[in-house]
Formats: structure tokens, C-alpha cells, sequence
């Protein structure tokens, strides 16, 4: 935690998840955004021998996350389709050297059986499924190649998983454990409530009125929709 990632504690509800991963127990994490979720995989996985599959939606929280761990000399290599093909063969090259300690994908490489074949050459010791409501068809994220996870899993040798979300129902964490065929997977739930967000509604009566009240809202500082 202090020599690799600069940290002197851990936040409310990392510990749990962090040793629930290396007592090698399926878990799903429900951490409002802003939380640390990707410590939670990022410090146990330097703990284990094998490599760490990252699976996540948005290539550019990616290419940062990668980016950041090979700041603080940690080998990860990314995989997605916004690479050029020179930087596709460097990642490729790590990923048939066993020498990334994390691989970060989409589902949609998932989906691949070449990728897969590539990633099998690998001790795969953990696998990360980053943003994990997006397989839920029960939510306006639902991403169709998400399906697929359970069927890459079962490739890899059927590694232990971890979820990661901000926001889960009872339906969708039902339908996270179910499509990634784990039904016994450990749901740990530190809530999703943030103190500095907060909706309000400023009434009203014409357009001069709506004008001058956002320039009042944006001059009084801070960030906004």
C-alpha cells in the first residue's frame, strides 16, 4: 500500500473487499464512485503470483488505470480497439511473455477466441469485471458482449471474480451472480451515498428569471450539471 501505490491507509470498505479477494472468495463490491474500487483488486493482485484480467467498458478509464501502474513499475498491458496496431503487438508481446501483472480489456476482445487463446498462455489468478451492472439487461448500461463473461471465465480455467459496480438493485445483483455463473458470489455493499451530491430544483417564473439564477449557480463555484 505505502512503497507501490504512495497510500498510509485504506478507505471505508477496501478492507473487506482486499481480503475477501485474497481469501480467494467470488465477491461482487458495491462502492459509490470515488470509493478506491480499483485498489481493490490493484493491491491483492500484487500479492499473487499469475496475472490479473481487467475487464471494463471505458477504454479510457483504462489506458489511465494501465498507465498509472506502470508510474509506480507495475507491468499492464491494455487491449482494446482504440490502440495502433504497433501499440496492439507491444501488449500482445507482454501478454505472450507472461510478463504483465495486470491485462486490461473490453468483453468485446473477450469475445474473441483468438484473444482468448492468447490470454490462456497466462496464470490468470484473478478476473475483474469493472462496472459489472453493465451485463444486467435490467439497466440503461447494459452492454450485450457483458453476456459473454461467463462463457470467458469458463476458458480461462474458471478464476476468481471480482465484481465491481456503483449501483446494484437486488434484480441486478441477481443477474450479475447469474450471468457470470457464479451464484454464490459474496456480495459486500458499502452503499452508494456521497455527501457532495445532491439535487436541487431553483423555481422559476420566466427566461430572465432561469438566466439569472444560473449565472448565480455558476459563479457560486464547484462543479454542476
Amino acid at each position: 500500500l505505502r512503497r507501490t501505490f504512495r497510500l498510509r491507509r485504506l478507505r471505508p470498505g477496501q478492507r473487506e473487499v482486499i481480503d475477501s479477494v485474497l481469501a480467494g472468495r467470488d465477491t461482487l463490491a458495491i462502492m459509490p464512485s470515488g470509493a478506491g474500487k480499483s485498489l481493490c483488486y490493484q493491491l491483492p493482485a500484487l500479492q499473487m503470483r499469475g496475472t490479473t484480467v481487467v475487464v471494463s467498458p471505458l477504454i479510457a478509464l483504462m489506458k489511465d488505470q494501465s498507465d498509472k501502474l506502470q508510474d509506480r513499475g507495475v507491468e499492464a498491458a491494455a487491449v482494446n480497439s482504440a490502440l495502433s496496431a504497433r501499440e496492439r503487438r507491444e501488449a500482445e508481446r507482454l501478454i505472450r511473455a507472461s510478463k504483465a501483472d495486470f491485462i486490461f480489456t473490453t468483453p468485446e476482445q473477450l469475445a474473441a477466441p483468438e484473444f482468448l487463446k492468447k490470454l490462456k498462455a497466462n496464470s490468470i489468478d484473478l478476473f475483474v469485471v469493472d462496472e459489472a451492472h453493465c451485463i444486467t439487461e435490467w439497466g440503461q448500461d447494459f452492454r450485450p458482449a457483458y453476456l459473454e463473461l461467463g462463457k470467458a471465465l469458463r476458458a480461462l480455467g474458471n478464476p476468481p471474480l471480482l465484481a465491481l459496480t456503483a449501483t446494484a438493485t437486488p434484480d441486478v445483483i441477481e443477474d450479475i451472480a447469474r450471468q457470470l455463473g457464479r451464484p454464490r458470489m459474496r456480495v459486500l455493499n458499502a452503499g452508494v451515498y456521497r455527501p457532495n451530491l445532491y439535487f436541487e430544483v431553483l423555481q422559476v417564473t420566466n427566461e430572465a428569471e432561469k438566466k439569472q439564477a444560473l449565472l448565480e449557480v455558476v459563479r457560486s463555484g464547484g462543479a454542476g450539471i
